[in-house]
């Protein structure tokens, strides 16, 4: 017994200085190295193909071609700088998403702190560093990592700004947010909720409000010569770049309720559905009416139910702890970013019928100072225990044996159909020269062809991985291709059609997918 208690006295000693945050940095490496080698043989995920296809223009200087693949070129050309250094471009890509979600742990740690105090941001921080969900996109090229980064440092400056008044954390503020919303266009709702904000701070502190409103207009003024800057350096290309025009349009539609419009169709489509079940005539309480009724409660319920998924869901137990804790005015802040935040998200969910768990990296994010706090109310709870050994082991094993199991599991659920194909389709000489009509871009990527620059048009993309693929041998003669790939689930392996031209030459099974490759029997070359 004496010995468990040294040693939660020394944890609660780590807790108490900046010694905690090195540790958790350090093991937080760990287990990012520990993802990349692990998923060493994992394929390039879809966005990454793009953003990586998009750095190699601007690596050989072809700027408007990298920027016509894809209009936000911040996170391309991060890559092309970490490349400089890591000779692979999907190393590059990943090395990127992993050292952003580690050194996102600083801001994290530093905004925690500032919120409620060093223990807390401990526990935030070593409980982020365990989350499966971001450890497992670490080793995706995604632009949320990055994206996290920057916006964690906005949350902070932002936190730090309404205590000191000091005009430097207001720019740092500014700073953060404009290279966030070049990440992600999400990131713009920081701008118009920070004003709003300041602008109400100075209506209840009227002894600072010269001060506020003084620091905002020169904040205000740095932005609007920022944007003036863009417009004049991009000329008649600016609405398109960074999606500005998406920015634009989403605004137009929330304003005149036109985000709506999915919404209405499926209201309508479900009432008429309703009509078909075999009991409409004796009560309109069906499934069907129940869903149609609360349609924006499911959406809503959709959007708590991935949020949960980004955190883990043994992590709602601490974040519950931490708003049990009493509730201070510099909190509220964070929290109205999280609840704007998600507002975004849920109109967008409403707008476009689904939302991506990753989408809700940040608002989670944010969230892990309560999470952090609560944490450390449960161990002051276990430190004081009767039973320490008892509940040291279930704190154990909800808080660390369940998130590590989660993401080992996690690490296992890939297959390397996409590598091996490709691969063996380099090795093909006979190939080198043939026109592809396939469905899934990634192979094209491992057999060193252009995959969305193809300037010879030797590839032609016919659907996804999800499509009816009976017209794809029409396809292929019609533009007299050479060859056809197909990539699907091996649960869909029946759907790839029986094709009477092309022939058969090679097929990869993986555990969840299968690649097979056709080939024409006139094609000369081969």
């Amino acid at each position: 017994m004496m010995g468990m208690n040294m040693i939660m006295k020394k944890v609660s000693d780590w807790t108490e200085t900046k010694r905690g945050l090195y540790f958790i940095l350090g093991f937080s490496a760990i287990i990012k190295i520990s993802a990349l080698i692990a998923l060493a043989d994992k394929a390039i995920n879809n966005d990454g193909l793009l953003y990586i296809s998009a750095a190699q223009q601007f690596a050989s200087g072809h700027f408007k071609e990298g920027l016509a693949l894809y209009p936000m070129p911040l996170f391309s050309l991060l890559i092309t700088a970490v490349h400089f250094v890591v000779h692979n471009w999907v190393l590059a890509g990943r090395f990127l998403s992993s050292t952003a979600l580690l050194m996102a742990l600083i801001p994290l740690y530093m905004l925690t702190s500032e919120l409620f105090n060093r223990k807390a941001a401990f526990w935030a921080c070593l409980l982020f560093s365990l989350a499966p969900a971001p450890n497992i996109w670490s080793v995706d090229i995604i632009r949320g990592p990055a994206f996290v980064f920057f916006f964690a440092w906005a949350a902070f400056f932002a936190q730090r700004s309404i205590r000191s008044i000091k005009l430097t954390d207001f720019l740092l503020t500014v700073l953060f947010a404009g290279i966030s919303i070049f990440l992600r266009i999400e990131g713009v709702i920081f701008i118009p909720f920070y004003v709003l904000f300041i602008i109400g701070l100075a209506v209840f502190k009227p002894r600072e409000r010269i001060a506020l409103f003084k620091n905002i207009l020169i904040w205000i003024a740095f932005l609007l010569l920022g944007f003036l800057i863009f417009i004049v350096f991009l000329g008649p290309e600016r609405m398109y770049f960074n999606r500005m025009d998406q920015v634009v349009l989403e605004a137009q539609n929330i304003f005149n309720f036109k985000f709506l419009d999915n919404y209405h169709r499926i209201y309508q489509e479900l009432r008429v559905f309703e009509d078909s079940s075999p009991f409409t005539g004796i009560g309109k309480q069906n499934i069907i009416a129940i869903t149609r009724h609360h349609l924006s409660i499911l959406y809503l319920l959709g959007l708590i139910e991935g949020l949960i998924k980004v955190l883990f869901p043994f992590f709602i137990i601490p974040l519950y702890c931490g708003f049990k804790r009493p509730f201070f005015r510099n909190q509220v802040l964070i929290l109205a970013l999280v609840t704007s935040y998600l507002l975004m998200a849920y109109c967008y969910a409403i707008k476009v019928d689904f939302v991506r768990a990753r989408f809700l990296l940040a608002p989670a994010f944010l969230l892990y100072p309560w999470i952090g706090a609560g944490m450390e109310r449960i161990f002051d709870f276990v430190k004081n225990s009767s039973r320490l050994k008892v509940f040291v082991f279930v704190i154990a094993l909800i808080f660390l044996i369940a998130p590590i199991s989660k993401t080992v599991q996690l690490f296992g659920q890939h297959d390397n159909v996409i590598i091996e194909s490709g691969e063996w389709l380099a090795g093909q000489p006979g190939f080198n020269n043939a026109k592809i009509v396939t469905n899934e871009r990634r192979i094209l990527f491992y057999a060193g062809r252009e995959t969305y620059l193809d300037r010879g048009n030797s590839v032609k993309v016919y659907g996804s991985s999800s499509s009816d693929l009976t017209g794809m041998e029409k396809f292929a003669e019609k533009i007299q291709a050479d060859v056809i790939i197909i990539r699907t689930s091996v649960r869909r392996k029946d759907m790839i059609p029986e094709f009477k031209y092309f022939k058969k030459i090679r097929e990869f099974v993986g555990k969840k997918k299968i690649a097979v490759i056709f080939y024409s029997p006139d094609y000369l070359n081969f």
